[in-house]
């Protein structure tokens, strides 16, 4: 993976994390800020151990909600709210059907 496409990668994190979070999820600084590295949350694929790495700093973040709402609506690469991306779809699925 080139430096470019790990920096477009990043960008929604960046961007999440350099917006102000709604009121209704909570003031609360991202656990993932205090990540040195946020290559950390876009693991290659079947890198298990590197999704559950990223998974363990999202579980106890107090923005966990926001950020899975921004990945949901964002179609973003990498685990959000604790989510991988086959996760998103399967939950994108799930509300689809309810929908119809």
């Amino acid at each position: 993976m080139t430096i470019t496409n790990r920096l477009h990668r990043a960008d929604g994190l960046v961007e999440l994390m350099s917006h102000p979070l709604p009121i209704e999820f909570g003031a609360g600084r991202p656990a993932c800020t205090d990540v040195p590295d946020p290559e950390v949350f876009f693991p290659l694929d079947g890198d298990e151990f590197g999704i559950g790495l990223a998974k363990r700093v999202c579980a106890g973040c107090p923005v966990r909600r926001s950020c899975l709402q921004y990945a949901l609506h964002h179609d973003v690469q990498g685990v959000w709210g604790g989510t991988t991306e086959d996760e998103r779809r399967q939950m994108r699925r799930t509300n689809e059907q309810e929908v119809a």
